[in-house]
């Protein structure tokens, strides 16, 4: 880097002393870190400046977009309900009452909790009672067994009762018009 400078072989440089020549050396460093820093920054300025102004279009139009959907929200409550802002404040005051009747809920939710427990309880009494209900119903599933059987005769009994009903009330209405008097009285 120094090799290449040409006031290094001035015939000046030579007669210095060291910590002016150490100074050469300084100018010599600086001036050329500052004419690359110079290089690279108009690199950077090529890719920065057009970045600022893409950046600076998005912002505006980012701005422009927040601000009509903020009107456009605006005009649509005011078309949704007019009457918004008084609704809003019904709809505070109704939520202190809201939370009243949570609290009241709470406390009535602990006693049912209470109750609950009582409840288990007496369930546990109860499956004490279900198995001595289990032996009472097997005793009941035969008898309904045999009921069944019964009630199957009945019912035969009663198709043969309706079909010799269907019987006599077409017999009757062949007895023509004498009967006629009679048939106001009976039911079929």
């Amino acid at each position: 880097m120094f090799e290449k400078d040409p006031r290094t072989f001035s015939p000046e440089y030579k007669n210095l002393s060291p910590e002016q020549k150490a100074m050469v050396k300084l100018e010599i460093t600086l001036t050329n870190f500052f004419k690359n820093f110079d290089k690279s920054m108009s690199r950077w300025e090529r890719m920065i400046y057009p970045m600022l102004v893409v950046v600076g279009v998005l912002g505006m139009s980012g701005f422009y977009l927040i601000y009509n959907v903020t009107r456009d929200m605006h005009q649509l409550t005011k078309q949704v309900d007019p009457r918004m802002e008084t609704n809003l404040q019904s709809m505070s005051s109704h939520m202190g009452q809201l939370t009243q009747n949570i609290q009241i809920m709470t406390e009535q939710i602990t006693v049912l909790v209470k109750r609950v427990d009582s409840m288990e309880q007496h369930v546990a009494a109860m499956d004490g009672n279900i198995g001595a209900l289990t032996l009472d119903v097997g005793a009941m599933s035969k008898n309904v067994g045999m009921m069944t059987g019964n009630i199957a005769d009945m019912n035969q009994a009663m198709r043969t009762m309706t079909v010799n009903t269907g019987f006599m009330s077409r017999d009757i209405n062949q007895m023509g018009r004498p009967m006629d008097f009679m048939n106001s009285f009976t039911p079929w």
